[in-house]
């Protein structure tokens, strides 16, 4: 129920369609009543027998109400017979294409907003998950990820519709016609409707076994969509490794799973009509047999009768489609629980309710006593403890999987320390805001981020004003990227497509440096930033990174130790500890871990 509840809040802004929706299913329950209704004057009026007093099986306390005015109306019909059946049916037209415009009127308002509920809720979720703390994203796949915001959604959707459109309609059309039912013969409706108890079980029994299997419907769609996108992503090796018939395999073995998930939907889904159909079948069998016998002695009108049956049949259409209505919404709750398991994430990172603004930093850079764990009790940092000054280029060197990455990440808050604390003049990162931090840092990595845009909108990415044309050609002037662009054939307007696909590796880590720069950031981390090059682009990127490094404090994690000899400090890292620090000198000649590290690469040269 809290889902359900949580649900409808996103509906709380278009209450006002909301209602006028509302008002026009009970204008089409009433429409249709009236529809119905109209057969028993039809038969009795102007069909009856001369004996016939009723066009309305009216309760018998009324009817001596009534005087002779049941009797003069019925002469009235049979005096005017091809007149009055003429108007009838013109009658019976009108009610049912008003009945027409106001049912478009509500499914119009009700799908839009369906429509807005969803985009709500996937703008709330695009947005809470650029809120999350980066381990969320390294627990998750992408294609998961992006099956929450695309089908979970799409599911959760065809829910509001349903509830808000089809779930609201038909208990409106069913308390209609049962009223109707009840006013025609109550006694024959009492035992026409025993039945109607019975048909909750299996709405109720079929709804919880969707939902359960609905939920396994979306977990295979997420594995699906992670598949597709790990074989579009690299499809390069793929097809270099001659892997085309394996991924093949794999796709048509989740396909499978996924096609098995939902033909066990279809099985209950498919139960579900014809045992409401049995169950209707019950109840209109009891309806014949007992107003039959009430028309043979009298206390039933034949129009009366044919009225009754025409009203239960007309019930159980509603009954039925709420069945049906109820497997939809089960479906969706399933996408809507995944979808707030998501909104339900809280950031690992939190930022302190009175954190202040981090002003400019232009002193020091301090980690004391740093420790950190991705799990309770395995740390993969302990003890780092080091200074940078402002202006200082500070070299993070050790062995592949030593923690260099991860103390760079803390700096940006990217995680917070397990133990320690990280310093900016004096300052605990933690104090700050987030975004007053980041202001302040730029990153240049070897896995650089490019996005489908055009060259000059990803230089200028991050900042709140775009910064003009001189300013963002200016930037890429001075990371050496100018001539490329010139030669793209729109220059800095020109397309670069996903993940910068239409550019060298080179031409792609100067567009990240021209955004470095263009940030301008007293603190700058560089993390691999030169690996993968050729010799010629990598003799371009580095004079860019230069330029970039002056004047800021620079953290540099480089593969290649011939690329950091020129720092002030080289902080080197064994098994998540600092073991070393110094000068390039003042390390070769303690002959230590650096020491050996730098002699295995000249042996490797």
């Amino acid at each position: 129920m809290a889902q359900y509840l949580r649900l409808l809040k996103y509906a709380l802004p278009y209450r006002g369609r909301i209602a006028i929706s509302i008002g026009c299913l009970l204008i089409a329950s009433l429409l249709n009543a009236l529809s119905v209704a109209s057969l028993q004057p039809v038969f009795d009026g102007l069909f009856g027998g001369e004996g016939s007093r009723q066009l309305l099986s009216l309760p018998r306390a009324l009817q001596p109400l009534l005087g002779d005015w049941v009797a003069r109306v019925q002469g009235f019909l049979r005096a005017h017979q091809m007149s009055v059946l003429t108007f009838l049916a013109w009658f019976l037209l009108a009610v049912l294409l008003a009945k027409a415009m106001v049912n478009y009127v509500s499914v119009y308002l009700m799908k839009y907003v369906a429509e807005r509920v969803m985009a709500d809720v996937r703008d709330d979720l695009y947005g809470h998950l650029h809120s999350l703390s980066l381990g969320f994203f390294l627990r998750r796949n992408t294609g998961e990820i992006v099956s929450r915001v695309t089908a979970d959604v799409d599911a959760l959707g065809a829910a509001v519709t349903d509830l808000l459109r089809n779930a609201l309609r038909e208990p409106f059309t069913i308390v209609g016609l049962v009223i109707l039912l009840f006013v025609i013969h109550w006694q024959l409706a009492l035992a026409s409707l025993l039945i109607f108890p019975m048909t909750v079980i299996p709405i109720v029994n079929f709804g919880k076994k969707i939902r359960r299997r609905g939920t396994r419907v979306l977990e295979r769609r997420a594995e699906l969509s992670t598949l597709i996108q790990e074989g579009i992503t690299g499809i390069r090796i793929v097809q270099a490794f001659g892997m085309e018939e394996y991924e093949r395999r794999r796709f048509r073995a989740k396909n499978s799973e996924l096609f098995q998930a939902i033909m066990r939907i279809v099985r209950v889904d498919s139960l579900s009509s014809p045992v409401m159909e049995m169950l209707e079948a019950v109840g209109i069998v009891v309806a014949v047999w007992l107003g039959g016998y009430l028309v043979f002695r009298g206390e039933l009108t034949p129009g009366a009768f044919m009225g009754f049956l025409g009203a239960l049949a007309s019930l159980y259409v509603p009954i039925k489609r709420l069945s049906a209505v109820n497997n939809n919404i089960q479906r969706g709750m399933a996408g809507a629980q995944r979808v707030f398991d998501v909104l339900d994430q809280r950031p690992e990172v939190a930022e302190h309710p009175e954190a202040r603004q981090l002003p400019p930093v232009n002193e020091t850079v301090t980690f004391e006593q740093v420790g950190f764990a991705y799990e309770p009790g395995r740390f993969v940092l302990r003890d780092i403890h080091f200074q940078a000054k402002v202006g200082e280029i500070v070299a993070i060197v050790g062995a592949s999987g030593t923690g260099k990455s991860t103390l760079v990440n803390l700096l940006p808050r990217f995680f917070d320390p397990t133990e320690g604390r990280i310093l900016l003049d004096g300052v605990d990162l933690l104090e700050v805001t987030l975004a007053s931090l980041r202001a302040q840092i730029g990153m240049v990595t070897q896995d650089t981020i490019l996005f489908d845009d055009t060259i000059a909108n990803n230089i200028a990415y991050g900042l709140s004003t775009r910064g003009g044309t001189a300013r963002i050609q200016e930037a890429a002037r001075l990371a050496n990227a100018e001539e490329f662009i010139r030669d793209l054939p729109d220059g800095y307007e020109t397309r670069i497509g996903e993940k910068g696909v239409r550019l060298s590796g080179g031409q792609k880590q100067r567009i990240a440096i021209a955004r470095a720069i263009l940030k301008d950031p007293p603190v700058l981390i560089l993390d691999e930033a030169t690996s993968a090059l050729d010799a010629e682009a990598e003799r371009l990127v580095q004079e860019a990174l230069e330029r970039l490094m002056r004047n800021r404090t620079t953290f540099v994690i480089a593969h290649r130790l011939s690329t950091v000899i020129q720092a002030d400090k080289i902080v080197v890292l064994e098994d998540g500890r600092l073991v070393e620090m110094g000068t390039h000198p003042e390390l070769m000649a303690a002959r230590g871990t650096y020491f050996r590290l730098y002699q295995n690469q000249l042996q490797e040269a």
